[in-house]
């Protein structure tokens, strides 16, 4: 399914949606789209709430999805991105990504919108 986005370069920000099963390889469709767009500097909201990360089911996947985002962040600085999330399992799994990239990028889970979107306006982009 798909994993549509705006980026809105006036307020530096992409809006994301994610529907259904998410794989490594719309993770990665997603994140080059990003990046042509010149978005992945930017703050992004990603509403995963009516999504499967089914990427998260395989370790290559994980793996796979570590690894884009250090190679991405060699040539672009990424914006802190918040991602609401339907579950606990889902929590889990955003956290654990963003661990295994907190030196490169800043992912954090949320499962109540307005805290997800409070958090996301308190954070600096450059």
């Amino acid at each position: 399914m798909p994993i549509i986005m705006n980026v809105d370069h006036a307020r530096k920000q992409v809006d994301t949606v994610a529907l259904g099963r998410i794989t490594y390889a719309e993770v990665e469709k997603h994140l080059l789209q990003e990046r042509c767009f010149e978005g992945l500097a930017y703050k992004e909201l990603i509403d995963a709430r009516s999504a499967a990360l089914s990427f998260a089911l395989y370790p290559s996947e994980i793996r796979n999805t570590v690894a884009l985002i250090r190679s991405l962040s060699k040539e672009f600085k990424f914006g802190p991105t918040a991602i609401m999330v339907p579950n606990d399992y889902a929590v889990g799994i955003i956290h654990m990504l963003g661990f295994l990239v907190e030196d490169v990028a800043e992912l954090r889970p949320f499962r109540d919108e307005q805290e997800a979107r409070s958090w996301l306006a308190a954070q600096q982009v450059n």
